[in-house]
């Protein structure tokens, strides 16, 4: 759990504590808002994890993305490292500096 989420639990805590019985459903009602939208956010940000190889340059592809991502990076680490194009046919990973060639 974030900073961020801690805090705003504490301030949720604090006025639910000052709110009536009857108008409690208000703070589950925020709760729930809140972890939906944390869970929307986070999926966004990190992105499709779903790679699939592109046989023309050995390396993963995620969704949209037009970059191009170390698998030996992706596979050991679950990291997405951009790859470097050193040639036409060759690209390496600044990171692991494996050299990848269309399959």
């Amino acid at each position: 759990m974030s900073q961020d989420q801690t805090s705003l639990n504490t301030l949720i805590d604090q006025i639910a504590s000052r709110l009536a019985t009857e108008d409690q459903h208000l703070i589950t009602a925020l709760r729930e808002a809140l972890a939906s939208q944390h869970a929307a956010h986070s999926e966004t940000a990190k992105g499709p994890l779903t790679a699939r190889l592109d046989t023309e340059s050995g390396c993963y592809l995620f969704g949209d993305d037009p970059s191009y991502y170390c698998p030996h990076c992706f596979d050991q680490l679950q990291q997405k490292i951009t790859t470097q194009r050193l040639n036409r046919k060759l690209r390496v990973c600044p990171q692991c500096r494996s050299s990848l060639r269309p399959l």
